[in-house]
């Protein structure tokens, strides 16, 4: 009688644990996700760890035929007679970099 109730007892285990086994997959996906996106920052604040951020001297937009440009202008630390611009759009950006005292 005793291996009888027992027996049901692991039966109805085994059938709720079948039930939740629908809901774990997804959790396990959100999980997931949520854990890859904040790898992201996370590896990004470890390979630049000790980086020194400067701040531009100059940023504006530049409107051209409906797309704004965006401009960062800036002097580097080790080269105080050049001064550097970055460009970017919606595609492409790019970097120069050129003599203050020409």
């Amino acid at each position: 009688m005793n291996l009888l109730k027992n027996n049901v007892v692991c039966t109805n285990l085994v059938k709720n644990n079948g039930k939740n086994m629908k809901i774990k997959p997804i959790t396990f996906l959100i999980a997931f996700a949520a854990s890859v996106s904040s790898q992201a920052g996370i590896w990004e604040k470890m390979t630049t760890m000790g980086a020194t951020t400067i701040k531009p001297s100059s940023e504006y937009l530049i409107e051209t035929a409906g797309w704004n440009i965006r401009v960062y202008e800036w002097i580097p630390a080790d080269n105080p007679d050049t001064r550097c611009m970055f460009a970017a759009g919606s595609e492409k950006g790019g970097v120069a970099c050129y003599s203050i005292n020409d």
